[in-house]
């Protein structure tokens, strides 16, 4: 065998080798992406529960949120304040489920169930006060979505409406 054939079998070995390492890779960039696209949807499902345990096990606040959501305008000054400080972290949370949707990490499937979820809950009149007052402070096409939702009719079921006290158009129950 002379130099320039074992040149041309050094080369091609070389070439196999970088072929073999960019598939290699490849793989190991997917399976990091797939990783890292779950954990931010792990760690924003958790964000919306941490929401919903608060209010679970602090009454205070429970009640506090079920009524200004309902009821605006039964809270004096400094519960409306914290009404909408408590409201603001629950939209903060869901904007950013939102773009994690819209940047196609979080699933349609998932994202679907949030919007639902939002449809039953945000025609309250608690949330226009919220949207008047603080809606701003979110992201413009958040907001819009927001917006749109409050004006559509809630998906809340009839027993979700008796237990949460709001009627067909989500004003507070009789």
């Amino acid at each position: 065998m002379n130099w320039e054939a074992m040149a041309a079998v050094g080369e091609l070995a070389g070439a196999l080798a970088v072929i073999v390492t960019l598939i290699y890779l490849s793989l190991q960039l997917r399976q990091n992406t797939r990783a890292s696209r779950l954990a931010a949807v792990q760690t924003a499902s958790e964000n919306s529960s941490r929401f919903s345990e608060l209010i679970a096990v602090n009454p205070e606040i429970g009640e506090l949120v079920w009524r200004g959501l309902r009821e605006p305008e039964s809270l004096d000054p400094v519960e409306t304040r914290r009404f909408i400080a408590a409201l603001n972290v629950f939209m903060r949370r869901e904007a950013v489920s939102f773009y994690l949707y819209k940047e196609g990490v979080m699933p349609d499937e998932l994202w679907a169930a949030r919007l639902g979820s939002l449809r039953g809950n945000l025609n309250q009149p608690g949330v226009r006060l919220f949207l008047e007052t603080s809606g701003n402070s979110l992201p413009a096409d958040f907001r819009e979505l927001l917006l749109q939702t409050t004006a559509e009719p809630s998906t809340m079921s009839d027993t979700a409406r008796r237990i949460f006290g709001a009627r067909d158009d989500g004003r507070p129950g009789a």
